[in-house]
């Protein structure tokens, strides 16, 4: 954001600022005196210190020492605010985005602002994943003020619960942070001290709090129709196959771009495009282009800078319009859905990285997010200083010496200039550095120096750790996560499966058991779920509808691995808990209302920070209904509809899409009695999401030993080998 960025919205919003402060002069004198009504404002004991201690999670625990007085996400603390008659100032963020960490490190810095937040506010800190209602609602007020979405955010808000005004904030520049902040405070606390303690002679509110709860009121009516006025395709078969063509219609093979992919990596865009190549029932042209396309992104992804060759990891995003200048930010969620759908991708196409990749970040996961108690952190660490990860061909040859440095940077496609084009580093900011993405593989550097594999594997892994080891020195040690959290422990179930699913190794099978079995235990608060494994306030810590689509998916890609109907039970008990708690009058409702604060009827419907909790109820509730264990009708009216708009914005629905496909586009595998040992393993690995498989049932004539495929448009076969299994429902794109 650059100086212009911030001054226009901060202009505007100060010109209206000022309208409203001359209405509210008018509306008053107008009205006649004003009289002091209510006993005098009370400072409790809790907002005179820093209330975020006891909170679990990586990103309250990283402003546990902060001198603002950050309080908790409850009502409690507006209760308080309401005593204190003050505002609060709240701060959305993201664990994933660990930018907020910069920014509140700027407010800290400077003792007169820490007085400023902690004498006239009551200063609350959101984790906007874990209360997801509200990291979704950032997107709907950024868009109110006509900005690009941007974390963290400011928003100040009545202790009534309504928000009064709000900016996103970015840690560019260090005076920047705290200047916003201060033009923002001066506006809005001239605004607010002497509206609280008076009202009017007609016994209103005053101005901000009936401004802001009329303001509310009309976004809560905003969001309402806009949910009950979503048209649903009449025809979804059709309307899928056009979304896929439009998805693929988005990359274009020469410039080697993905319009509309966003900077997020694109696991959802890639899982369906694999899914969709080796799909019966589609058409042999879509299926080419779709396997075509898959290909096309897996030689942009793999060999580029979003893959780590030094340790292995995934990063989440990119910086700018190219694979080759990522974000250097990573957390556990984004590891396994990467390996997941690098899966699906190897799947389809055969290419060996893939696997060996969705490996390495199964790998990395382990070793960087899994907690003493067998569950996996979501991983927080500071905002990263790009230089720190990047390389000159001068340190290179100074570390590995001539003859390695030689084949590293050929290996890496390092220059002496850098390696990152114009088009992505105009200002030339990163001038003779380059980021290393492994774009030859150790076979293959090995064959160009005319080395046996085996003599240069070890030499290869000699240099890889040298570098590495420098490059933690250079970053530092950071704290280690060791928070269990629900989402990144559930999507690692999910990625165990699927690795089990390619590679048949059973030792992931059974991590994939036993880690839902502790994430069940860890996260279960009787038959509801916490984003925890302790107790804590509905509000900070209670399941959203996302949490229970995400233990939904795990549970029934366990039980596709295990043939174990104990996990499918546990779905179901699941799937009725969410129903109970998230059926809304027309719309699915992301927040249970024992949790929700401000009253706004928040879904997430599209792919804003990660997959949507639309896209997995669909999926869920198309894979339960394919074993006869169908949702609660009313739930899953609610996820199932395809948008019509998602035709046109197809990288935002990919989730739903997907679940779209397999329902109208569906593959069963219907098993018969005395399976041979070889051929229900088979069956267990089969695509975990894509296939579902099932029992015969009585009166299905499915001869033991046998396994019935039902195919799109009704048809069917009978295979009794893993091979022949394997080509009825993963076939070449070649067979018609």
């Amino acid at each position: 954001m650059n100086t212009r960025d911030f001054r226009c919205p901060l202009l505007l919003f100060t010109t209206l600022i000022g309208m409203v402060l001359v209405g509210g002069s008018c509306r008053r004198g107008q009205g006649g005196a004003q009289k002091e009504t209510g006993p005098p404002p009370v400072i409790a004991l809790e907002l005179r210190s820093n209330g975020l201690g006891e909170l679990p999670g990586a990103l309250y625990h990283s402003q546990a020492d902060s001198p603002i007085y950050w309080q908790a996400w409850t009502k409690a603390s507006f209760e308080r605010a309401k005593a204190a008659r003050r505002l609060v100032l709240c701060v959305i963020a993201l664990p994933q985005q660990p930018g907020f960490l910069e920014v509140l490190e700027q407010l800290e810095s400077i003792p007169s602002v820490v007085d400023t937040i902690n004498n006239h506010y009551v200063p609350i800190l959101v984790d906007g994943d874990a209360s997801r209602e509200m990291g979704l609602l950032t997107a709907e007020l950024c868009s109110e003020i006509q900005r690009p979405l941007q974390l963290p955010l400011f928003v100040w808000i009545s202790y009534e619960g309504n928000p009064v005004a709000w900016i996103p904030v970015t840690a560019t520049d260090s005076t920047r942070v705290v200047q916003l902040f201060s033009q923002f405070h001066s506006v809005v606390s001239h605004m607010w001290e002497d509206d609280p303690n008076q009202v009017l002679e007609d016994g209103s509110s005053g101005y901000v709090l009936n401004n802001s709860a009329l303001d509310n009121a009309n976004r809560r009516s905003r969001l309402e129709q806009r949910m009950v006025s979503k048209v649903s395709s009449e025809q979804p078969a059709l309307d899928v196959v056009r979304s896929i063509r439009q998805l693929v219609s988005l990359y274009d093979p020469y410039s080697r771009n993905f319009d509309e992919a966003g900077g997020l990596f694109p696991s959802s865009s890639l899982e369906i495009l694999a899914t969709a190549a080796v799909r019966p029932g589609l058409s042999p042209a879509l299926r080419d282009r779709c396997l075509e396309t898959t290909r096309d992104l897996l030689i942009d992804l793999l060999p580029s800078a979003m893959f780590d060759p030094l340790d292995g990891g995934v990063f989440s995003s990119r910086r700018r319009k190219s694979w080759t200048l990522p974000s250097f930010v990573r957390d556990c969620p984004t590891h396994a859905r990467v390996a997941v759908a690098l899966i699906e991708a190897y799947r389809a196409t055969g290419e060996p990285r893939a696997l060996e990749q969705a490996l390495a970040l199964i790998g990395f996961a382990e070793k960087s997010y899994l907690t003493p108690d067998g569950l996996f952190a979501f991983g927080l660490a500071a905002d990263p200083d790009p230089e720190k990860w990047m390389w000159s061909v001068e340190e290179v040859e100074s570390v590995l010496g001539p003859e390695d440095a030689a084949w590293w940077i050929k290996s890496t496609r390092m220059e002496g200039l850098g390696n990152l084009p114009s088009e992505i580093d105009p200002q030339r900011e990163f001038f003779r550095e380059n980021t290393v993405g492994l774009t030859r593989t150790v076979a293959e550097t090995a064959a160009d120096l005319a080395l046996p594999l085996e003599t240069f594997a070890p030499r290869f892994e000699a240099a890889r750790a040298k570098l590495l080891a420098i490059r933690e020195d250079r970053i530092g040690k950071t704290a280690r996560d060791g928070f269990a959290h629900a989402v990144s422990s559930f999507r690692m179930v999910s990625a165990y499966a699927a690795v089990f699913g390619g590679t048949g190794d059973e030792s992931y099978r059974e991590k994939a058991v036993a880690l839902l079995q502790r994430a069940r235990e860890a996260f279960s608060d009787g038959p509801q779920l916490r984003a925890f494994p302790v107790e804590v306030e509905e509000s900070i810590g209670g399941g959203r509808a996302f949490l229970y689509a995400l233990a939904l998916q795990s549970a029934i890609d366990v039980a596709a691995i295990t043939s174990d109907d104990q996990w499918l039970v546990w779905s179901e008990d699941l799937a009725t808990t969410a129903a109970e708690l998230f059926t809304g009058s027309g719309f699915l409702k992301e927040c249970p209302d024992d949790a929700k604060i401000i009253d706004l009827p928040v879904t997430d419907l599209m792919m804003l920070f990660d997959d949507s909790t639309t896209g997995l109820v669909s999926s869920a509730e198309c894979r339960l209904a394919a074993l006869a264990r169908p949702l609660v009708a009313s739930f899953s009216e609610l996820a199932t509809p395809i948008p019509t708009y998602a035709v046109d914005q197809p990288i935002l629905h990919t989730d739903l899409l997907l679940a779209t496909l397999n329902r109208h586009y569906p593959l069963v595998a219907i098993t018969g009695a005395n399976l041979s040992a070889e051929l229900k393993t088979a069956v267990e690995r089969l695509p975990l999401r894509s296939v579902q498989r099932r029992p015969a049932r009585a009166g299905e004539e499915v001869p033991a030993g046998s396994i019935k495929i039902l195919l799109p448009e009704g048809q069917s076969t009978i295979v009794s080998t893993p091979e022949a299994l394997q080509e009825a429902l993963l076939p070449s794109t070649e067979k018609s």
